[in-house]
């Protein structure tokens, strides 16, 4: 008896541990449902908690001084901007209505004088080669905004085009 016994448990114990790996594979998906504007709406406010916590992080980098300045003003100045256009498109949406994207943000270094097309420094409010204004204030905190900007990338005030 005792001979048929050990073998039978070994192999319960042997199914039941496969069983248990096995479950979580063979378990029916569950796909959430509902209003995709409102799902939209709730991932752009989780992005945008997120971005605010990676501002957080990239200033305590630097205060901790595991970044340079210039790093930081360029990591600083993308998520700033990627903010904004989150904060846009929260407020451009509406339960019941479509999210709009707004256009991409043309990162600093990208940027041409649109007189001369020569390449422009970060936070210029006049191009070096000729002169022309490609700068102006913001009136919420005084830095510097490029002809088209939706936002103020120091403080994501947005701007009147």
């Amino acid at each position: 008896m005792e001979a048929v016994l050990a073998p039978l448990l070994l192999w319960m114990v042997f199914a039941g541990g496969t069983y248990y790996m096995l479950v979580p594979f063979l378990a029916a998906r569950v796909i959430a449902t509902g209003d995709d504007a409102a799902t939209k709406v709730t991932s752009l406010e989780l992005r945008k908690v997120n971005l605010y916590e990676q501002l957080r992080e990239a200033e305590f980098e630097r205060e901790m001084g595991l970044i340079n300045d210039e790093d930081f003003d360029r990591t600083r100045a993308d998520l700033l901007a990627e903010t904004a256009q989150v904060i846009g498109e929260l407020d451009h949406s509406a339960p019941g209505q479509a999210v709009v994207s707004p256009p991409a943000v043309t990162p600093a270094s990208d940027l041409a004088c649109p007189s001369c097309a020569k390449p422009l420094e970060p936070g210029a409010r006049f191009c070096s080669s000729c002169g022309t204004e490609v700068g102006a204030d913001c009136p919420s905190c005084g830095g510097v905004v490029a002809p088209g900007d939706r936002f103020c990338v120091s403080c994501g005030r947005g701007l009147l085009s």
